[in-house]
């Protein structure tokens, strides 16, 4: 999934002339969306890797960019990931999801007498996640969580200040006592707003 994801990234790249996008501007983009089949992995202490399915679920967030310099935005930026419950493998009674905040880095591309669209753009995001990890269901009472990293890379169009972005993302976290370590990986179609400001 990375490799093809960088792969849609780099050609558009190359494939996108650029203008500019005026330093000093800023914008604020909420947004909506739709987490695609997130996937927790264990990491056993034999190094040894599980994966267990999630349910699909939804996101909302908001970010809000400065731009240091032509056609480069940096700012910041929160997202909400609604829990999910796991699917066959893992027990279906427990659920996960995750608050998450961070810097982010957003170069933008502007298509020059493109009917259907105004501007592509990537996203790079680093920072702090909050995992939660309910498994009151069987347990009768939530496992305490050590939170860690988050990190996220996509690519994002723009029409008409309407945005449509695909993200990966990645939470690292550790479960109470229990041995290991974990990931929470997430691809996610958002949309959303930009505000100019």
């Amino acid at each position: 999934m990375k490799k093809s994801l960088l792969t849609l990234i780099l050609a558009i790249a190359f494939a996108a002339p650029v203008f500019a996008v005026e330093k000093g501007s800023m914008e604020i983009v909420p947004k909506v969306g739709y987490v695609i089949e997130p996937v927790m992995v264990a990491y056993k202490d034999a190094g040894e890797k599980y994966g267990y399915k999630q349910e699909a679920t939804f996101s909302l967030g908001a970010d809000f960019y400065y731009y240091v310099m032509n056609n480069l935005g940096a700012g910041v930026g929160v997202n909400y990931v609604f829990d999910s419950k796991f699917n066959d493998g893992w027990n279906k009674r427990d659920s996960m999801g995750a608050t998450n905040i961070y810097v982010a880095v957003k170069p933008v591309f502007e298509l020059q007498e493109n009917k259907f669209i105004d501007k592509i753009y990537f996203l790079g995001q680093l920072g702090y996640g909050m995992t939660r990890y309910d498994n009151s269901g069987y347990y009768g009472s939530k496992k305490y969580n050590e939170n860690g990293l988050y990190w996220a890379i996509g690519a994002g169009v723009e029409k008409s200040n309407i945005i449509v972005e695909l993200v990966y993302s990645v939470n690292y976290f550790k479960i109470g006592d229990w041995n290991g370590s974990y990931t929470n990986r997430r691809t996610a179609i958002n949309a959303g707003y930009k505000f100019s400001i």
